[in-house]
Order: structure tokens, then C-alpha cells, then sequence
């Protein structure tokens, strides 16, 4: 009987050790089919926790028209909001009241016009919310969710951000840049670290900034440095102060930022720019998102 039970403990130790009905899931973020997103909504801002869909971070989320009953892929932006909006919500009513505060989510969920705007455009959109920083490595962990839980066109990956978020956005281009169509930061409140952005190449970007800002045009032109030093510019732009809105554009072929253009402008075939407002408020990114000029550029970027 003793030799009957040895037989049998071997036996069940063998299961176990060789992975059986117990072995555990080392799959990626996002590829446990148990976890995978079923979207159930299009047309309207909702938001989902951490919790109930096993992505990095809670986010809220826009489909276009169209999304449930199509096979298509889909181009996304991801916004990254600032510092007043960091934390954790426990509820999905508090987790969108937080996420709709800025950026195409604000406006898809006030505007019927801009909802319009974007379902025509057939564009996602997601805001993630982080608790205290944004982590490169965990961004590029919900990216990898996004593309394992939505259709998503890999050439049509854009990210925007304000303020920490643009920060984020810098830093997440820093590492893994090659991911996105385009780049928008605004109003970034810490410059950067000077190495070339290697990332970036030939990814357009347009960052935006009030000229007299109390966070510093600097943090953004030594952004700039990082991504013109991969077409032979080493030198900032040199910004006066404005009376109205300008943009600055950079000529890739040319090595050479032009003189400023007035007013917010995504026209022609720079591959960087640099809109400065006038004034002192941080807040640059509302008359930027409300202008489909901005969205119009982005929009037509590809990978």
C-alpha cells in the first residue's frame, strides 16, 4: 500500500513540475486571451479601470462610427494629460471626468461638431491616466495593449501630450519612437537630456509653446535640438517673442529652420515645427486641439 501511494505522489509531483493544468501564463501583456477587451461601445467617450481589462494604466476610450461592425484597422492618437490630472480612480465615472478635462477627448464629449469631426475621420483616440510620472516602458506596455485589444493601423500611431504629458511624450519618443506616425508635445516643462533622438528619424513633429511661459520655451527647443541633430543641425532655434502666433519649420533637406510663418500651420513637407504663442499662459494646447489645422496634419501622417 505505502509502495501504491509512493507511485502515486511521484506521479502527480511529475504533472506539476512538468506544467500542466497548473503552469503559469507567461504570455505578454495583453495576449491572455482572458483578458482581451471586447469592445462594446462606439460613437461616445467612456472609460475602462485598470482592474477590469489588465492594461498598465485605466483609460478612457473613443471608437469611431463603424468600429463594431468593421474589419478595418484604425489610425490612434494617445493623449498624455499633466500633472493635474495623475492619480488612481477607483470608479469609471471618476477615472472620465479626469480623462475628458483636455485634448480630442474633451472636445469629441462637449462638441457635437468635433464628435462629428473625428467619427468622420474614423480616428480612436485613448487617455490613458497615469498615478505619478510617465514611465516609457509602461507606455510602451499600453501601446502594446492597444494593438492586442483594438484594430489598430501600425503606421497611424500618433502621441500628443501637455505639459508632464509632453514631457512623457518626449521621453516615450526617446525610446520608442520609430512606433509613431507623429509627435505633438506641448507646453513640455522639462527640457531634455541632449543625446540625438535616434527614435525619431524621419517621424514629423510639432511641438507647440507659449513664448513667455513660466516652465520655458527652452525645455522644448532643447527637445528640438535632440531630433534636429539627426539632419545635421546641432544649433536651437532662436525664437523672438511673438505679437501673434507663429510657427517655425524645419527643413530636413536643408539642415535649416525657416523664418516663422504666421499663425498655426500644417502645411508643406517639414519634418519639424515649433508653433510659439504670445504671452504667459501655460495652457497652449487648448487653441491647438481646437483648431482642425493641427488635427488635419496629424491625420495625414504615415509611417
Amino acid at each position: 500500500m505505502s509502495m501504491r501511494v509512493a507511485v502515486l505522489s511521484l506521479c502527480l509531483a511529475a504533472v506539476v513540475g512538468c506544467g500542466g493544468a497548473e503552469a503559469v501564463d507567461e504570455s505578454p501583456l495583453g495576449t491572455n486571451k482572458s483578458q482581451l477587451v471586447v469592445p462594446t461601445v462606439e460613437n461616445q467617450v467612456v472609460a475602462r479601470l485598470a482592474s477590469s481589462t489588465g492594461a498598465p494604466y485605466g483609460y478612457a476610450e473613443y471608437l469611431p462610427p463603424g468600429y463594431l461592425t468593421s474589419t478595418s484597422s484604425y489610425p490612434v492618437v494617445i493623449h498624455l494629460n499633466g500633472k493635474d490630472e495623475f492619480g488612481t480612480s477607483t470608479t469609471e465615472a471618476d477615472l472620465l471626468s479626469v480623462l475628458t478635462r483636455n485634448g480630442a477627448l474633451n472636445l469629441i464629449q462637449t462638441s457635437s461638431t468635433w464628435k462629428t469631426y473625428f467619427g468622420t475621420h474614423q480616428v480612436m483616440v485613448f487617455s490613458p491616466r497615469a498615478p505619478a510620472e510617465w514611465s516609457p516602458a509602461v507606455l510602451d506596455s499600453f501601446v502594446d495593449f492597444l494593438v492586442a485589444n483594438y484594430r489598430v493601423d501600425p503606421t497611424r500611431i500618433y502621441l500628443t501630450g501637455l505639459s508632464l504629458g509632453g514631457y512623457g511624450a518626449w521621453k516615450y519618443a526617446y525610446d520608442h519612437g520609430s512606433r509613431l506616425a507623429a509627435l505633438a508635445p506641448m507646453a513640455t516643462n522639462i527640457g531634455g537630456p541632449g543625446p540625438s533622438i535616434t527614435q525619431l528619424q524621419n517621424v514629423p513633429v510639432w511641438a507647440v509653446h507659449t513664448y513667455a511661459d513660466g516652465t520655458s520655451l527652452s525645455a522644448e527647443v532643447s527637445w528640438l535640438i535632440g531630433l534636429t541633430k539627426l539632419y545635421g543641425q546641432y544649433s536651437p532655434v532662436s525664437v523672438a517673442s511673438p505679437s501673434t502666433t507663429v510657427t517655425y519649420p524645419f527643413d530636413a533637406a536643408t539642415h535649416a529652420w525657416g523664418a516663422p510663418v504666421p499663425g498655426l500651420v500644417g502645411t508643406g513637407s517639414s519634418i519639424a515645427r515649433l508653433t510659439v504663442y504670445p504671452g504667459i499662459s501655460h495652457n497652449c494646447w487648448e487653441a491647438t486641439y481646437g483648431d482642425t489645422v493641427f488635427w488635419d496634419w496629424m491625420f495625414a501622417q504615415h509611417r
